[in-house]
């Protein structure tokens, strides 16, 4: 009987396997997005950086999920402020269902949104909808067109 965990890459920094997320496994220099987060992008803070404070960076696993509650409101807000003088010009999609529809659309094939980035989809829902209902504004609603 063969050992599941060797058919999985094994992360740099922690030595295990790194099963969810190893499509990004070369991107993310052969960790986990956490390893990879913490080794790279926390710390920039300097030497005395605080691993259970939240960095800043979008995605910190150390951020408190009110912080990107507070984030998704404050979007939300201004979304609603675009409308103070009517339709925005900016905006593609001018009534609720087409909104609706492109924030469907768009949440159904995130995935593929943050692939396209070489990131990881965030751990935090708050955080893919605050990106989905900016995007909206402009998604034509069809999946491939993110």
């Amino acid at each position: 009987m063969s050992d599941e965990s060797s058919s999985f890459p094994t992360c740099r920094r922690c030595g295990r396997s790194v099963r969810v997320g190893r499509e990004y496994y070369e991107v993310l220099e052969g960790m986990h997005y956490v390893c990879f987060h913490y080794e790279f992008e926390h710390g920039m803070g300097g030497e005395n950086a605080d691993p259970d404070e939240d960095c800043g960076v979008a995605g910190c696993p150390s951020a408190p999920a009110v912080r990107h509650k507070d984030r998704l409101v404050a979007v939300v807000r201004a979304l609603v402020a675009d409308w103070s003088d009517g339709p925005p010009a900016n905006w593609d999609n001018h009534s609720l269902p087409d909104y609706l529809g492109s924030l469907s659309a768009w949440l159904e094939d995130s995935e593929r949104y943050y692939a396209d980035r070489g990131v990881s989809v965030p751990w935090n829902g708050w955080e893919v909808v605050q990106h989905a209902m900016r995007a909206a504004t402009v998604h034509d609603g069809e999946p491939d067109r993110l």
